[in-house]
This record gives structure tokens, sequence and C-alpha cells, in this order.
């Protein structure tokens, strides 16, 4: 008989398959002390509260101002952008720059290729609550599709 020492010690249920027959074991599982894996921290970051972690925001603004996003096409095609609201919704050309004033928090912003897929990575820098995105094509099969400006002023790219 095996004895352990609490009575809310962990266990591991593991099972095997074969023949029709399901085979079925319970073992104990030793829990272990965490491991801090160390995360570079990037020099340069716009959020002004980035810590080290997977899922930070890529800037920051004052939720309690007035807030404009300028969006700059460097990719070569023609760009659709607008608010998920439906307000707003343009095109800019190559080489072109559109502006969205008094941009509400909690707004999500969408920016797509019109004519072909195309794999996009968007650039933001913050100065006065006014955010410049760049976007640039970029290489891979996944790139950003929207801005997410929260009510805490965190902006995230997804």
């Amino acid at each position: 008989m095996i004895k352990f020492p609490n009575p809310f010690h962990p266990f591991l249920l593991t099972g095997c398959f074969g023949m029709g027959i399901i085979f079925l074991s319970l073992s104990s599982v030793q829990a272990q002390d965490p491991i801090d894996i160390p995360v570079p921290v990037i020099q340069g970051t716009p959020a002004q509260t980035y810590t080290p972690g997977a899922w930070q925001p890529v800037a920051r603004i004052n939720p309690n101002q007035p807030i404009t996003v300028t969006i700059t096409n460097q990719t070569g095609y023609n760009l659709e952008t607008g608010l998920t609201t439906g307000k707003t919704n343009t095109q800019i050309a190559p080489g072109g720059q559109f502006t969205i004033n008094n941009v509400p928090v909690n707004s999500d912003i969408v920016i797509n290729s019109i004519a072909r897929a195309a794999v996009l990575d968007y650039r933001i820098d913050v100065q006065n609550n006014q955010v410049n995105v760049t976007v640039k094509t970029a290489a891979g099969v996944a790139g950003d599709n929207a801005i997410n400006i929260q009510n805490t002023g965190a902006i995230y790219i997804y």
C-alpha cells in the first residue's frame, strides 16, 4: 500500500490503448519549484510601463485626452482602413497618409491590403497622444491586422 503525505497530493493519470484493452495507471507527480526563464528587455520599447513578458502593449496614450491616429502607407499597395465601428473607412494609396481625429478609447482600427493579400507590419510611435502608424510589408505568412486602443491607454497590435 502506498501512503501519501497529504490528502491533496497531485496524481497523473495515464492511459494506453492496445488490442482493444485499455490500461490505466495512476502515478504520483512531484511538484517542482518554478523556474525563472530570463526574458531580454527590449531597448527602446515605446510603452513606459514595459516589464519583461510575452504580452505587453506596444505603446501607451493618455485615455483622458483626445487621441489622433495617422496611418502612413509604405507598402506599395492600396490599403483600406477604418474603425471597426464602421466609421471613417477609407483607402490609402501607396505613399499616402490618413488621419483619424478624436479616436475613442476601446477602439479597434483595421488596416488591410485591398487588391492583394499582403503580410503587413505596423510600426507605432506615440507623441503627445498622436499615434503614428507606419505600415510596411513583411516576410512570412502572418502579419498585423488590427490596432487596439484600450480604455487604460494601452495600445496592442493583433
